[in-house]
């Protein structure tokens, strides 16, 4: 009974305490920021300036107060009982505040910072409540979710007053919205445009891909069967793709390259497409194709991105002589980015030597052109499964994208490239894509083009070659290591073509149109054979003079880079297995056995 009577004198006496906040007295110094735990749905109808105790609904209030004094009464009749009724009504309890938690968050990170940004526009007030001005739904993706915004009855509405707030509210909500102003209701409703078509073939859009210029590629077809185009000089100078497995990378891939190669040889196009293809049969639709040259192994990837960085530099330096200067365009395409950059660590862990980087050469050659490729008219298309910033060389080369298409993207792969709240949920429908070209969020429906159709509309008219030509590339001294400018036998407006075919080398004229004299081609050196693997645990502690056990405690400690598997036993190369012992951590290092790794 006095536990009972305590009880009830600290309630009074903290009721008492805060009698002005609790009975809204001296509202100008009460905080009207509702406490995080806070119900989605007290929050949202009632955000004046109140203490957050007042926002609480009368009848919780009077179920918790209720609920203390049984608590307290129960205890010292019955603690079992008590607990478990506590058990039983605070279980649905604690759901259903769980159930909440998206919505307060959801108005919380949406809702408030938007009302913040329109009210200041509007001229709305301050401490008006915000459901009675803005109404946006919890459910954004649903067809039929409306976005209202009520605007006072003074408000002039000029175009750019209207504009400004029409793209703040689509830029801030994430989706596709298109406004209507209604004046006679004084607000304004942003609803979900139509769907794209369900499938488009390339005989739907035969007329718009004629009518493309090699700047701006036909991408899909948006909401309302409108073309939608990238833009390689203006909005996204280099492209990427972020779609999960079967979204239609290399049917996207197909299209837009068939309406570049179609320009190859013209004036003022397409120079050169150069496709570096990881599963070697993606884009073979184009093998053939004047202009269009594909790559298939880590080695010709290396030393296509090198040339091509080399070209991109004897561009600026003819625009330093002349900035009239116009070049023909260049593409590189890189399919399956995420093995691509697997491949060619691991082409480069076999060659490089002790005192190299750990990181290919190719990957900064990379960054370079994605920085400095725009006014040179060089672009790269990239293609992941996950844009991650390993795939990526970087977040800094990652953020070079101007455009980037998802499909079937994970909700991680929304929040690393768009990131805004909340995310859109990914369509599994075949071909559906979303477009992000800064904040400007746009579906399509991709075009499904056949690769015989490709092939057709890329060569327009024009024969196909009998072999497909290897394209012109630099010559290495050591694969991976060379830097423009500094390759043996490479002059500025020349570009040295090794065929691989004949054995024959020979240089290909540059496009600067300035006389050179001929030079001697630098042979290639001819490779050494690769060293043998080593096998098994035995094996790879016999190669380093270590004991089994030593070996095996090591390795367990400090994986060896580069592992892999030869039937069931782990093996390495012998120069990742030097590598490792010499710079693993160790007490009392001990040396090689002299001749044991040589």
């Amino acid at each position: 009974m006095s536990l009972t009577a305590a009880a009830f004198g600290v309630a009074a006496w903290v009721t008492i305490k805060n009698r002005n906040k609790i009975f809204r007295r001296h509202a100008e110094s009460i905080p009207a920021e509702p406490p995080r735990w806070m119900p989605y749905r007290w929050i949202y109808p009632r955000t004046r300036r109140l203490h957050w105790v007042r926002i609480v609904p009368q009848w919780v209030r009077r179920a918790v107060l209720l609920t203390a004094v049984a608590l307290v009464v129960g205890w010292n009749m019955s603690p079992v009982l008590t607990v478990l009724a506590a058990v039983m009504v605070g279980g649905p309890a604690g759901y259903v505040g769980h159930r909440t938690r998206d919505r307060r968050k959801h108005f919380r990170d949406l809702v408030v910072p938007l009302w913040m940004t329109v009210a200041d526009l509007l001229d709305v007030p301050k401490g008006e409540s915000i459901r009675d001005w803005l109404r946006v739904p919890y459910a954004l993706d649903a067809e039929n979710a409306k976005v209202t915004l009520r605007v006072p009855r003074d408000f002039r509405g000029s175009d750019m007053q209207r504009a400004e707030i029409t793209a703040l509210m689509e830029r801030r909500i994430p989706g596709e919205w298109e406004a209507e102003w209604d004046w006679g209701r004084f607000c304004v409703t942003l609803k979900h445009p139509p769907a794209p078509p369900k499938y488009v073939a390339f005989a739907d859009v035969l007329a718009e891909a004629l009518k493309s210029p090699e700047a701006r590629p036909l991408v899909g077809l948006g909401t309302r069967g409108e073309a939608v185009r990238g833009d390689f000089d203006q909005e996204a100078p280099h492209w990427a793709l972020s779609m999960g497995t079967g979204a239609g990378k290399s049917t996207f891939l197909r299209f837009v390259i068939a309406q570049l190669a179609r320009h190859t040889g013209t004036d003022g196009g397409v120079e050169q497409i150069d496709i570096c293809d990881p599963k070697r049969i993606s884009q073979n639709a184009f093998r053939g194709v004047p202009g269009v040259f594909i790559h298939k192994t880590a080695e010709a990837w290396v030393r296509q991105v090198q040339e091509f960085r080399a070209e991109m530099e004897r561009r600026y330096e003819e625009l330093d002589e002349n900035e009239k200067a116009v070049f023909p365009r260049r593409v590189l395409v890189i399919e399956e980015m995420n093995s691509f950059t697997r491949l060619v660590q691991e082409w480069w862990n076999s060659i490089r030597e002790k005192s190299d980087p750990r990181t290919p050469p190719i990957m900064n050659d990379l960054a370079f052109i994605l920085n400095q490729g725009r006014q040179a008219r060089m672009h790269v298309v990239s293609v992941f499964q996950q844009m991650n910033a390993r795939a990526a060389g970087g977040s800094e080369a990652r953020d070079q994208y101007g455009m980037k298409v998802l499909a079937r993207f994970s909700p991680a792969a929304w929040n690393m490239l768009v990131g805004t709240y909340p995310r859109p949920k990914s369509s599994r429908h075949p071909g559906r894509a979303i477009v992000m070209v800064g904040d400007d969020q746009r579906t399509i429906q991709m075009v499904y083009m056949t690769p015989e159709e490709a092939r057709e509309f890329a060569l327009n008219g024009r024969e196909l070659l009998e072999s497909a030509p290897a394209s012109p590339r630099t010559s290495l001294n050591k694969p991976g290591t060379s830097l423009p400018g500094s390759t043996p036998g490479f002059v500025p407006g020349q570009s040295p073509d090794n065929t691989g075919r004949n054995g024959h080398t020979a240089f290909v004229a540059g496009s600067d149109g300035i006389d050179r004299p001929t030079l001697r081609a630098v042979p290639e050196p001819t490779p050494e054979p690769e060293p043998e693997p080593i096998s098994g645990l035995k094996g790879g502690a016999d190669f380093l003079g270590m004991e089994l056990e030593a070996f095996k405690k090591a390795r367990q400690r400090d994986s060896i880079p580069g592992e892999f598997r030869r039937g069931n036993s782990p093996s390495w190369t012998p120069e990742a297995l030097k590598e490792w012992h010499l710079n693993r951590p160790r007490a009392g290092a001990r040396t090689i056995k002299e001749g044991a790794a040589s």
